[in-house]
């Protein structure tokens, strides 16, 4: 990558983080309980304490303590199976819905008007670039967690 590539990738990456710092703040919740609560909102049909963990990396333990500060903010609620009273779902309040499309309601907007200067050539290529990036993120910290 070019010198001009690394310092946009190094300051893409600072503004995201930022930016959902700032939205995390605003929620009056930590990053971490911030990023669980967009991987609930994914998940339309509810998520599991187990697949939270698995998708974050987070012991059990501190899934559950961060489910509990989030129903106690009215951001998520749990939701018992009617098959097996002992496994319920997590799955986000209106509360939250009220609370947190209007924090990231400003920047769609601005990236829906930055797209509309590119063709749909553009924006495919800008789509594999983007799906590459990510993968290459969940690869490096897969292997990050890994130990290697």
């Amino acid at each position: 990558m070019s010198e001009d590539g690394d310092r946009l990738g190094a300051e893409l990456s600072l503004r995201v983080v930022m930016f959902h710092e700032a939205i995390a703040r605003r929620l009056g919740v930590s990053n971490s309980e911030h990023k669980m609560l967009d991987l609930v909102a994914r998940h339309p049909g509810g998520i599991t304490p187990g697949e939270l963990s698995a998708a974050t990396g987070l012991s059990n333990a501190a899934v559950t303590k961060i489910i509990d500060k989030l129903v106690d903010a009215d951001y998520v609620r749990r939701e018992r199976s009617t098959r097996d009273r002992r496994s319920f779902r997590i799955h986000t309040t209106a509360h939250f819905q009220q609370t947190s499309r209007p924090t990231a309601a400003g920047l769609a907007r601005r990236i829906e008007q930055m797209n509309e200067g590119f063709d749909q050539d553009e924006l495919a290529a800008i789509g594999r670039w983007v799906a590459g990036v990510i993968d290459a993120l969940r690869l490096e910290t897969e292997r990050l967690e890994s130990g290697d």
